[in-house]
Parts: C-alpha cells; structure tokens; sequence
C-alpha cells in the first residue's frame, strides 16, 4: 500500500465529482472554524442566558456555582501545599479547613438548585466529595 504525501489542501478541492450544495447547508469545516474562533464575554454570556433560560436555571446561579468551584479547587490546592510545610502546625492550617468546609456548604446548597443531570450539578458533586474528605481526614488527624 502507498501513501501518498500530504499536501494541505481541503479534500473537497480534490474531487472530481461535482455536488451541489443548498444555499441553505453549512459545511463542517464551517461549523468547526466558527466553534473555534474566539468570543467576546459578551457573547458567552448572551449563550449561558439562552441556555438558562432553557433550563430555567438563573445565570446568575451558575456563575455562582461556576465561582465558588473554583475557589474551592483554590483552597484545595492551598491546603495541599500547606500540608507540605513542615513549619505550620494544625491551628495555622485550621482556617483554611474552615473556609474548605463553608465553600462546601455554599457549594451543596447551589447544587439543591441544579437539575440533578445538569454537568455543573455533576462538577459541584465531584468537587464537594473532595472537599469532605479532605476537610474529614484534617479533622480526625489524618494530617498531624
């Protein structure tokens, strides 16, 4: 079998077969560019809108859930590099634990709002899980 090199160019140029298109179809590579091509804030935003108000779920809780996910994930990732300092003792770490376990509890009660198939549902779950587990091991000395 021979392979024939490469040459950058679109396999529709390459065919010999003539299809006709409606005025009306967008080819994939079309779709694929507009996917990729960068967006303002303003149009995520106008997209989150249309979505919520599909879902009927407020933009505006989102972006909550959206925030304090990743603020969680911050404090996750600042608890792990804290552990690693041999100099900190548990009440140096113990504020960071408490603010863990208050931005899960923000976290559960955004959740109560979500559809329970909604992916940002599914991230919160995921993220919370972590954060009891985390918060539970400091809690029963796991970390001393």
């Amino acid at each position: 079998m021979m392979i024939n090199p490469l040459t950058g160019q679109r396999i529709s140029e390459q065919k010999s077969v003539n299809k006709t298109k409606s005025a009306t179809a967008t080819s994939f590579f079309d779709l694929l560019t507009d996917q990729l091509a960068p967006t303002s804030p303003t149009e995520v935003v106008e997209r989150a809108e249309t979505l919520t108000n599909e879902g009927r779920i407020p933009a505006e809780l989102r972006l909550a859930g959206i925030s304090t996910s990743e603020n969680t994930i911050d404090l996750l990732e600042s608890l792990g590099q804290a552990l690693g300092d041999l100099r900190l003792t548990a009440s140096d770490l113990l504020p960071l634990v408490e603010a863990l376990e208050g931005d899960t509890t923000a976290l559960l009660d955004i959740k109560e709002q979500l559809p329970r198939h909604d992916p940002l549902a599914q991230l919160i779950d995921r993220v919370t899980t972590i954060s009891v587990i985390e918060a539970e091991k400091f809690r029963r000395g796991d970390y001393h």
